[in-house]
């Protein structure tokens, strides 16, 4: 993944945890990305953080599971 998808992606999680929109915040639109992304981290049995939902939104949670089914 080249450094500007990245950044890319980190920027608009980012923006999406807060709900930023081009015409201000929305709180709803950022409270139903967090009870999203949090959900998806429920499954994978981590915790309910913020860091561990920018970690699954990155596709680290699924890298690090890919790695331990190959072993």
């Amino acid at each position: 993944m080249s450094d500007e998808s990245f950044n890319g992606r980190e920027e608009q999680f980012e923006r999406l945890w807060e709900g930023q929109t081009p015409k201000g915040i929305n709180r709803v639109k950022a409270l139903k990305f967090r009870q999203y992304i949090l959900e998806h981290v429920r499954q994978k049995r981590r915790p309910l953080t913020r860091e561990n939902a920018k970690r699954y939104w990155m596709g680290d949670i699924q890298r690090e599971e890919a790695e331990n089914e190959s072993f």
